[in-house]
């Protein structure tokens, strides 16, 4: 499965939460304060957060698969 691309802090949330994607790269510049906040969220449920091509890559632990509602 393909890396998703986020380019900004809300589209990060929306494809992590989406449950469609196992990894998405933050195509951006992230402040401090934004990246602890995502880190600690996500890092507590298991991801690996790396550094790749001076942009950050969150890798979920397991794909959720989204409710039909």
């Amino acid at each position: 499965m393909a890396t998703a691309k986020a380019y900004d802090l809300d589209q990060a949330y929306e494809l992590l939460n989406s449950g469609k994607h196992r990894e998405v790269e933050l195509d951006f510049d992230i402040d401090t304060d934004a990246f602890f906040q995502i880190a600690d969220e996500y890092g507590s449920k298991g991801a690996e957060i790396k550094r790749s091509n001076n942009h950050f890559v969150i890798k979920l632990e397991s794909l959720s698969i989204p409710s039909l509602n």
